[in-house]
C-alpha cells in the first residue's frame, strides 16, 4: 500500500517524461569517425603469421598512433583468448577487448596476397564498422606500398525527412531509438507491484510448509474440504480488502491530484476504477 501511495505520489506526469527526453535534441549533420581511438582504454589483440611482413608493421603503426594497447599473440588463438578472460570479470568482457586481427601472408606464392581476418565485440557500438576501417585501410596501405593511405569511416545519420515534426509525432520519433519503453509508465510500475503482491499472499502458503497447520488440522479428523474452503474463504477476503484498499488509494490519487495530466487520472471514472479493481483482483487470485 506504501508502494502504491508512492507511484500515485511521485511519479511525474507523461508531458514531464516528454520533455525530459526531448531535451536531447538531435544535431543536424552530427557526425563521428569510426576509430579505434574512440574505444580508448582497450586492447586489441593481433596475429600474424610473419613477423617480418611491412602489413604487420604497418598495423603496429596505425594501432599506436590510436593510443590504443597492442597485444600480439604468437599464436592463431586470438578467440580463445579473448574468451578465456571474458569469464574473469565483467569489466574485461565490456571494456578491454572490442576488436582483434588476424594477418596471413601467403608464404608460397610470389604474387602479393594478404588476407586479414577480423574480429569485433558485439557489446560496444559501431565496433563491426570501426574494426572494418582498420582493416580495409591496412589492405589499401598494402597493396599501395604506402603508409600515407588510409580510408576514413564516418557514422552520419541521414535525416530523409524534412517536415517539421511537432507535437506527439515528434515525441515518438525521439525515442525511437529506445530498445524498450513501456507505453504507460504508471500500468508498468503497477504491473511490477501487482508482482510483488502475488508474492506477498503466497507466504500464507510458505507459512502452512513450515508450520505443517494443514496437518495439525487434519489430526483433529478436519475434513480436506473443510480445511481447504475455510482457507480459501479467508485468502480471498484478504485479497479483497488489500485490492479495495489500493482502489481507494488510487481512486483518492486520481480526484485529488495536483499535477494536471498524470496517468493516474483516468481512474476517475468509476468504469475506469473498476477495470482497476478487477485486474489487481485477478492478480491476487493467481496466489490462491
Amino acid at each position: 500500500m506504501l508502494l502504491e501511495i508512492l507511484i500515485v505520489a511521485i511519479l511525474p506526469t507523461p508531458i514531464t517524461i516528454q520533455t525530459s527526453i526531448l531535451q536531447n535534441e538531435r544535431v543536424v549533420d552530427a557526425q563521428v569517425q569510426l576509430q579505434p581511438s574512440i574505444y580508448n582504454p582497450h586492447t586489441t589483440i593481433i596475429y600474424a603469421n610473419n613477423n617480418a611482413s611491412s602489413a604487420l608493421l604497418r598495423l603496429n603503426t596505425y594501432l599506436t598512433n590510436t593510443n590504443a594497447a597492442i597485444d600480439q599473440i604468437s599464436a592463431n588463438t586470438i578467440v580463445n583468448k579473448v574468451v578465456s578472460e571474458w569469464t574473469e570479470s565483467e569489466e574485461i568482457f565490456v571494456n578491454k577487448y572490442q576488436m582483434g586481427f588476424g594477418i596471413f601472408n601467403n608464404l608460397t606464392s610470389t604474387n602479393l596476397l594478404l588476407t586479414f581476418e577480423v574480429y569485433f565485440s558485439t557489446i560496444n557500438y559501431h565496433t563491426m564498422a570501426t574494426s572494418l576501417n582498420v582493416a580495409t585501410t591496412n589492405l589499401f596501405q598494402f597493396y599501395a606500398n604506402s603508409s600515407l593511405k588510409s580510408i576514413v569511416t564516418t557514422n552520419q545519420p541521414l535525416l530523409t525527412n524534412e517536415k517539421l515534426l511537432v507535437g506527439q509525432d515528434l515525441f515518438f520519433e525521439m525515442i525511437y531509438c529506445f530498445d524498450t519503453l513501456p507505453l504507460s509508465l504508471f500500468n508498468f510500475i503497477n504491473s511490477i507491484l501487482a508482482a510483488i503482491f502475488i508474492g506477498i499472499l503466497s507466504s500464507n502458503v510458505i507459512r502452512e510448509r513450515l508450520t505443517h497447520s494443514k496437518d495439525l488440522q487434519l489430526l483433529t479428523r478436519l475434513s480436506k474440504f473443510t480445511y481447504w474452503f475455510s482457507t480459501a474463504i479467508y485468502d480471498f477476503a484478504l485479497c479483497l480488502i488489500l485490492c479495495s484498499i489500493l482502489t481507494i488509494i488510487v481512486k483518492i490519487s486520481a480526484v485529488y491530484r495536483v499535477d494536471s495530466g498524470a496517468e493516474v487520472e483516468i481512474y476517475v471514472s468509476n468504469q475506469h476504477i473498476g477495470y482497476f479493481f478487477l485486474i489487481f483482483l485477478l492478480y491476487s487470485l493467481t496466489s490462491l
